[in-house]
């Protein structure tokens, strides 16, 4: 396919592109220096070290070190090929394909697997979606979502869709599809009975598309229609290449946009609480899949937004989820909230019995600190109406009050814990103090024993590594500027070519020096970005490494022939080198000629050098 796409469009697509534009739908962005950077999305990591040259429209990770240009990034992210790729930034870009492209069929095109697989479920998902609106098989499942209160624009905008209770049709609408078997078999669609035969995995299933980041259907999630005792009542296609449910949030791709508008994610439990949530003007909401809430779903958020709002359900399954989520929570950059809705409803049902505008009130007003729900769930484990309850609510309270560091929080909640167990303010500080000191007490010779029981060879710090843990010499810094600077200005680098003297010492940035020469010969808009496509993965490494350090905003011609100078120094020291050797080793072998012309050799470049 690679050769099907005319040069000039790839470079019309790279020129059309901002990588700003297309990076910042994966990543939260924020402008440093002449750079932009955030969180890696290709690893988990605290410290943003991801950064996009949008002079340059380049991009790099100084800790993972991936990177390269927006096509680049579009590989990586979607896991999908070159020629893929510049397709996709030019949809993204709305740039309307050459009449040979647009006229190739799917079939026609050389697909990498995990682009045959979103083609297969994106088709199925069309397939249930068909059954569920335009069938009669489909009417009981289209019924139920009425009932639940979904019109056809929020089926159409979730994708929704139904599979009957039929062993075979969507095993029978990819076979005359011409679909292998053996992508049938990874696509998780379908179980394998005894005698190898293929059927069909949803049945009877009311059908969620789970999508990717980008937007792709990557797996489902199949609700029964009936109640049946021998089947879950939720059933995940399996993980894949291209789903593990521990990464995916559902509804994040369509949710992302907003999410960043507003700075706030809204954290929900169910599917069906997105869905409700949505129809009532929360179009920013998202929910893990059917599992406890990951690091990995995390930090995909951490990615978008540092604000995060959990509204689980309020009975004590979902109280539980809450607090196992907070914990998770704590150790990460996040502003964090709790919704905890009356009577033990979840979203779903809280917005039928009340209404659109009392649901957002109560997400915007009645957002606890995850300090006061824990404060509020240990409330609701004891009886104020018996003192010896009253004072058991106190201690609990206490301890877990210890561990706020902030004295603005502290007396905030101790009004609050006095107010709810009707004692005196003066007496429960009293009492707070005490509880404090013997908390501080216990810190101190936990602290001790961990010190002691540490051995004497073995480095405690956490720090993150630095981003740099090279420093560079003066010759280094001078190669990398001058080489930057010459990418920049073709009279700088016509001087460099006519200097018959003149080499970079470090051979690899002579190596990418000589490749942009040849770069310059190619018909095209001689860009940072557009080399990158003609490097190996070393030197594209090393050319990015050298593209993302930020120059100084002035550099005078006096400062240009200085890193020349360096440069020419640094050849100059190396030659004298290999000259010492040769005298070493004539000397050893006693030839008298050598010896004499390795000592001429090295006379000759010292009075260079003092030049």
């Amino acid at each position: 396919m690679a050769g099907r796409i005319p040069t000039e469009f790839i470079e019309e697509v790279r020129e059309k592109t901002n990588i700003v534009d297309v990076v910042s739908q994966y990543v939260q962005l924020k402008k440093q220096g002449k750079n932009l950077f955030g969180l890696c999305p290709f690893h988990e990591e605290k410290t943003p070290s991801f950064s996009v040259a949008e002079d340059k429209q380049i991009f790099n990770c100084f800790s993972c070190h991936r990177g390269g240009n927006v096509f680049k990034f579009l590989m990586e992210i979607e896991d999908i090929s070159f020629p893929e790729a510049v397709l996709k930034a030019a949809d993204f870009s709305d740039i309307a394909l050459p009449q040979q492209l647009s006229e190739q069929k799917f079939g026609d095109v050389e697909h990498s697997q995990a682009q045959q697989l979103r083609q297969v479920y994106e088709s199925v998902q069309q397939l249930y979606s068909h059954v569920l609106l335009k069938t009669k098989v489909g009417e009981p499942a289209l019924t139920y979502l009425q009932k639940r209160g979904l019109d056809e624009s929020a089926i159409d905008e979730f994708g929704l869709g139904f599979a009957p209770n039929e062993t075979n049709l969507v095993l029978n609408f990819l076979e005359n599809r011409h679909v292998s078997r053996e992508l049938l078999v990874r696509s998780g669609l379908f179980v394998q009975r005894q005698d190898g035969q293929l059927m069909d995995r949803f049945r009877g299933r009311v059908m969620f598309p789970i999508l990717d980041q980008g937007g792709h259907v990557i797996a489902f999630s199949g609700r029964l229609l009936a109640k049946s005792e021998t089947e879950p009542k939720y059933l995940n296609s399996p993980e894949t290449e291209l789903f593990q449910k521990r990464e995916v949030l559902y509804h994040f791709s369509q949710a992302k946009q907003t999410i960043r508008q507003t700075a706030t994610a809204y954290l929900f439990e169910g599917f069906m609480d997105v869905i409700s949530a949505y129809r009532a003007g929360i179009k920013n909401g998202v929910a893990s899949m059917g599992t406890s809430l990951t690091s990995q779903q995390l930090y995909l958020l951490s990615r978008v937004t540092r604000q995060l709002v959990i509204c689980y359900d309020g009975d004590e399954p979902g109280q539980n989820a809450i607090a196992d989520a907070l914990e998770l929570v704590k150790d990460r950059q996040f502003d964090v909230g709790v919704v905890m809705l009356p009577d033990g409803q979840d979203p779903d049902e809280y917005i039928k019995a009340h209404g659109n505008e009392a649901f957002q009130k109560q997400l915007n007003d009645h957002v606890l600190t995850p300090f006061a729900f824990q404060l509020q769930r240990v409330a609701g484990q004891y009886n104020f109406s018996v003192d010896s309850e009253r004072l058991g609510y106190v201690q609990a309270a206490l301890q877990l009050l210890v561990t706020v560091e902030s004295t603005v929080e502290q007396d905030l909640y101790l009004r609050q814990i006095a107010d709810q167990a009707t004692i005196d303010l003066t007496a429960l500080k009293s009492e707070f103090e005490k509880a404090r000191r013997q908390y501080q007490r216990k810190q101190r010779a936990e602290k001790r024993q961990t010190r002691f029981a540490q051995p004497t060879n073995v480095q405690t710090s956490h720090a993150p590594s630095p981003v740099f843990s090279t420093v560079l010499n003066r010759t280094e810094i001078s190669e990398r500027r001058l080489l930057s600077l010459a990418m920049t200005d073709r009279t700088l680098t016509q001087q460099l070519i006519d200097d018959p003297n003149f080499a970079f010492s470090n051979a690899h940035i002579q190596e990418l020096f000589l490749q942009w020469q040849d770069y310059l010969e190619q018909p095209v808009e001689h860009t940072v970005a557009g080399f990158t496509d003609y490097l190996t993965p070393e030197l594209q490494k090393l050319l990015l490494e050298i593209e993302m350090a930020e120059l100084p905003d002035q550099i005078s011609d006096d400062e240009v022939q200085d890193y020349i100078q360096n440069i020419q120094r640094a050849r100059i020291n190396q030659r004298m080198q290999q000259a010492q050797q040769q005298v070493k080793l004539a000397t050893a072998q006693g030839d008298t000629d050598a010896q004499t012309k390795w000592l001429i050799e090295l006379l000759q470049l010292k009075r260079q050098l003092s030049q």
